[in-house]
């Protein structure tokens, strides 16, 4: 069985029955003031560590997510743009997706700032991007976002 498969059946069980012990590391979410992330969420904190700085976003960027997982990090990106289609996230397991879109209606309930319609969900890898050229500010990855 290839690397990418092996990867694919992992995350889709990950996504069908949250996995504390799965990441290298288990760290809890960053303080920013008025965000509540969901429990469903943070069982399903699977990455590794941010790739962007926060400090450095912007409320009109778009950025782009590559292996949303649970959807924590594209979450926490969503709390500084605040906009419709701001953060495009990306993930080749259907399963995840299908999770974080889950996990980001309960998102919705907790932070009355939040909107679903904030991030783009869609089905794709690091290897065939599923966005224009020049469509993104920011670029930000999971360890595993193949």
């Amino acid at each position: 069985m290839s690397y990418l498969k092996i990867t694919h059946e992992l995350y889709k069980e990950a996504a069908l029955t949250p996995q504390a012990s799965l990441c290298c590391i288990s760290q809890p979410s960053r303080y920013l003031p008025g965000l509540t992330v969901p429990t469903a969420m943070s069982e399903m904190n699977y990455g590794c560590g941010t790739t962007v700085h926060l400090g450095e976003l912007k409320p009109q960027d778009t950025i782009l997510y590559v292996g949303v997982g649970g959807g924590l990090e594209a979450l926490e990106f969503a709390y500084f743009t605040r906009r419709a289609a701001s953060v495009i996230a990306v993930d080749r397991v259907p399963e995840m997706l299908a999770k974080a879109r889950s996990n980001f209606k309960l998102a919705e309930e907790a932070n009355s700032w939040f909107q679903s319609a904030f991030i783009d969900l869609r089905e794709g890898d690091a290897l065939d991007l599923p966005v224009a050229d020049e469509s993104v500010d920011v670029a930000a990855q999971n360890c595993l976002s193949i």
